[in-house]
């Protein structure tokens, strides 16, 4: 940044300079005609210079309203297209070389002004467009001396205007428009430099972002199958700890009947293995990544009635559901997360507690999903309910949708789950 504000300030310095060099040049062309006229000396001037020059005043207006155009033009140029920065570099070349003419091959400096200013609004071109330009400006420069020109067309020169006066300093603009010019390119070398090293640290920014992100990716990969391994782990516990504890309740339930009424006993078994048929299909659907087979073919609703009914068919317990939820439509996500935390807390109520009864209640109120499970079965202090691994999991499930759970076992054992609803999935 620093060095494009010192490459616009020396461009400004050198369109000054230069616009001052043009007026200086075309004002002694005309003071010196006018001084040769008064003093006399016309015929004696024509006879000393190979062509009839031209109107004084014309070249000095010419020079001026020309010369004015090319400023204006250099100090107001922005960023723009690319075909649109070219033809306005065209159109300043075009506007340097009349002016030069005009003023009888002098002024060269205005080439190298015009080449400063296509380096400047042209960066960030491919360099190709810059060293084409470049070498046309260039060429021209060498092309527009008077040693060259004059012996193809003859030409006055303006160091015959300049003889009238004692002293000139068109030299001194020309030297300092050229010591402007070399400050001008050690700048943009020195930018160009820097732009360099910006780019190099930059890549190797880039670089070092390439790899964190091939670490990240990594990290998020084993995160990834670290949590499908929980997934599945929770799967097969919900699956076959609630389908074990209905087949240990059934069995306890077998071995009580079976010398009194073994028809009775018989019965009991078929459940039994009912049951077991179901918590494998079950284990086989959680290995396979999918979602409990009463879901998928019953809905939320039909899955719960189902289960409750197997649940309550091989233990002694009394299960009471109350869907308040009909209108209900939830992605699988959250059915899973319903059913699964439903299931985990009668099977513990039963397993952990001894209950004979539990209530199971859905209910919308306002933007949640209310789920509680009540049983009658031991309660528990609060500062000791401990959570184990069927707890924990479904804490851990309530939590990735956003939702809130409380135990409490004051009163044999309350869990209840708080889970917010999106726009669309409740129907008043």
């Amino acid at each position: 940044m620093n060095n494009m504000l010192a490459m616009k300030r020396i461009r400004q310095a050198m369109t000054a300079l230069s616009f001052l060099l043009v007026l200086y040049t075309a004002g002694v062309m005309l003071a010196g005609s006018l001084h040769i006229v008064e003093s006399g000396e016309s015929s004696s001037f024509l006879q000393s210079i190979p062509h009839a020059p031209s109107s004084p005043w014309m070249v000095f207006w010419l020079s001026f309203i020309l010369c004015s155009l090319l400023s204006w033009l250099i100090l107001n140029t922005v960023q723009g297209s690319k075909s649109g920065i070219l033809l306005c570099a065209g159109f300043k070349t075009l506007l340097a070389c009349i002016i030069i003419w005009n003023v009888n091959l002098s002024c060269r400096p205005l080439l190298l002004l015009v080449f400063s200013d296509v380096l400047y609004t042209m960066r960030g071109f491919q360099a190709r467009y810059m060293v084409g330009i470049g070498s046309i400006l260039t060429g021209l420069y060498l092309l527009f001396s008077y040693e060259v020109i004059t012996p193809m067309i003859p030409m006055v020169s303006t160091g015959a205007y300049f003889s009238v006066f004692e002293h000139s300093t068109a030299s001194l603009l020309e030297s300092a428009t050229l010591v402007l010019f070399i400050a001008f390119m050690c700048e943009f070398l020195i930018d160009l430099h820097q732009e360099k090293e910006n780019i190099a640290q930059e890549l190797n920014m880039m670089n070092r972002v390439n790899e964190d992100l091939r670490h990240y990716a990594q990290m998020t990969e084993q995160i990834a199958e670290s949590r499908e391994r929980k997934r599945l782990a929770r799967e097969i516990h919900d699956t076959l700890g609630h389908a074990l504890t209905g087949i240990a309740a059934g069995i306890d339930a077998t071995l009580v009947i079976m010398d009194k009424n073994p028809e009775m006993a018989k019965s009991q078994l078929h459940l039994v293995r009912q049951v077991v048929s179901e918590g494998i299909g079950d284990v086989r659907a959680s290995l396979q990544k999918l979602r409990p087979g009463a879901l998928e073919q019953r809905g939320l609703k039909g899955a719960l009635e189902k289960m409750i009914r197997e649940f309550e068919s091989v233990t002694a317990m009394t299960i009471d559901l109350d869907y308040q939820a009909d209108s209900l439509d939830v992605d699988k996500a959250k059915e899973d997360v319903c059913f699964r935390l439903v299931q985990e807390s009668i099977t513990n109520a039963r397993r952990h507690r001894a209950a004979t009864h539990a209530a199971v209640r859905f209910a919308v109120d306002g933007d949640w999903l209310v789920i509680t499970v009540r049983d009658n079965g031991r309660g528990l202090p609060q500062k000791t309910i401990t959570y184990g691994y069927g707890l924990t999991q479904m804490e851990e499930n309530v939590s990735s949708l956003h939702g809130t759970l409380l135990f409490d076992g004051s009163d044999g054992f309350l869990t209840e789950a708080r889970i917010p609803l999106t726009k669309g999935e409740y129907r008043e």
